[in-house]
C-alpha cells in the first residue's frame, strides 16, 4: 500500500539498523519514473488537502498547519525560500498570503506541478529534476514538508540541500514519526522510517547541526529544524539507537498481530462499514474478503466522491443497517477520534478497532 492508498506490486518488507536505528524498506521498482509520472499528491483539484485534524470550530488542513509552523520561524523581509518536493506548493503559498515580502522558489521530481506554480513563482525560480548550479548558497530558509522518506539517499539529499543554504540558512524538515503513527511503517513508497536516532546521524553525516527535533508540533511526525556545521565543528554520535531500534521492533510485532486480525475478521456476511478513506481505511479494505457499504470520513474533499468504487459518506450519514464500522485510524487515536459510543452510529453497529 502507498502512501497515496494504492496497491502496487511488491512485498512489504522492514529492516532495522541495530547501529544507529534507522528503519529503511527496498526501493520500489523503478523508483524515479514513479515519481515522475504515478506519485500525484492532491491533484484531484486546486482545493484539494489532507485532513489534519477535526476541532471543534472545523476541519484544520495538513497545508494550514504546515504553513503556521513555517510563518512560527521568523523570517527576514525579502529572505530567500526554497520548497523542496514542492507539489503543488500550496504550503508556501500559504505563507505568502501572510508574507508577500519573501522570494520564493520551487523544486520536484516531475514536471506535473508548473501550471500550478506558474503566475506566483517566476520561471527562473522553478526547477525540476536536478537542484540547478546556480542555487548554491542562496537560500535563508529551505522547507521539505514529507519528502525525505521517499528518497533513495537521504544523506546525500541533505548534504545538497545544506549546499544551497546561504550562511545562517535554516533547513526546516518533516517527516513521518514511525513511533508516533506506527502505520508509516507499512507504507510502501516511505523507503525511509527516521527514528530520533537516525536523524540525528543523517543531520550529522550531511555536515547539518540540528537546532531542534520534536515530536509535539506535528501530530506522528518529525520536526526538524537543522543549520550548516560550522567549519571544523564536531558533531557527536546520535544517541538513544538501541531502545529506539527495540521500539520499533515491538511495532512490527503488534502490526503483525493488528494484520492477523483484519485477515480473520469474521464478516459473516454482516453489513459494514469503514470509518477513514485514507492510509489505515484503505489498508484494511485490502485485506478483507468483502467491500465496504460505504467509508466514512470527516473530510469535506472527499465526502461525496468514491474511494475504491465505494460512496465516501459523512459519519451521520452511515447508513442503517451497518453492524460492523472498521477504524481506519492510527490506533493511538482511533479510540479518541471515534468512540466506541459515537452519536451518530446506528443502533447495534459495533467498531472494530486494529488493536483489538
Amino acid at each position: 500500500m502507498t502512501s497515496l492508498s494504492t496497491l502496487i506490486a511488491t512485498p512489504t518488507e522492514v529492516f532495522v539498523c541495530d547501529a544507529c536505528a534507522h528503519v529503511q524498506s527496498p526501493d520500489l521498482p523503478d523508483v524515479q519514473a514513479f515519481y515522475d509520472r504515478e506519485y500525484r499528491i492532491s491533484l484531484q483539484s486546486d482545493e484539494h488537502d489532507q485532513l489534519y485534524e477535526q476541532r471543534d470550530d472545523g476541519p484544520v488542513f495538513r497545508t494550514g498547519h504546515q504553513a503556521s509552523l513555517v510563518l512560527g520561524l521568523d523570517l527576514p523581509d525579502g529572505a530567500k525560500v526554497l520548497d523542496f518536493g514542492a507539489a503543488k506548493a500550496t504550503t508556501l503559498r500559504a505563507v505568502l498570503k501572510q508574507r508577500p515580502d519573501l522570494h520564493p522558489h520551487v523544486f520536484d521530481v516531475s514536471e506535473d506541478y508548473r501550471e500550478h506554480w506558474n503566475g506566483w513563482v517566476d520561471a527562473a525560480d522553478q526547477a525540476t529534476y536536478r537542484l540547478p548550479e546556480a542555487w548554491t548558497g542562496r537560500f535563508d530558509l529551505i522547507t521539505a514538508h514529507f519528502v525525505l522518506e521517499h528518497v533513495t539517499d537521504p544523506v546525500g539529499i541533505l548534504a545538497e540541500l545544506r549546499a544551497c543554504l546561504a550562511p545562517g540558512g535554516r533547513l526546516f524538515f518533516t517527516v513521518p514519526d514511525p513511533v508516533g503513527n506506527s502505520g508509516d511503517l507499512l507504507v510502501a513508497d516511505h523507503l525511509n522510517h527516521f527514528t530520533t536516532s537516525s536523524l540525528t546521524e543523517a543531520l550529522h553525516r550531511a555536515g547539518l547541526r540540528p537546532l531542534a527535533i520534536r515530536q509535539d508540533q506535528f501530530r506522528g511526525a518529525h520536526v526538524v529544524l537543522a543549520t550548516p556545521a560550522l567549519n571544523g565543528e564536531t558533531l557527536g554520535p546520535a544517541t538513544g539507537a538501541a531502545s529506539c531500534a527495540e521500539t520499533v521492533r515491538d511495532l512490527l510485532k503488534n502490526w503483525e498481530h493488528a494484520l492477523s486480525s483484519i485477515d480473520a475478521a469474521q464478516i459473516d456476511g454482516k453489513t459494514f462499514a469503514i470509518y477513514g478513506a485514507g492510509f489505515y481505511g484503505t489498508l484494511i479494505a485490502s485485506r478483507l474478503p468483502e467491500k465496504p457499504v460505504c467509508f466514512l470520513d470527516r473530510n469535506p474533499h472527499l465526502q461525496g466522491t468514491e474511494h475504491i468504487g465505494c460512496p465516501v459518506l459523512t459519519p451521520e450519514a452511515c447508513p442503517v443497517g451497518v453492524e460492523l464500522i472498521f477504524a481506519g485510524l492510527n490506533p493511538d487515536h482511533a479510540r479518541r477520534i471515534l468512540p466506541a459510543d459515537a452519536a451518530w452510529k446506528p443502533d447495534g453497529a459495533r467498531i472494530v478497532y486494529l488493536n483489538g
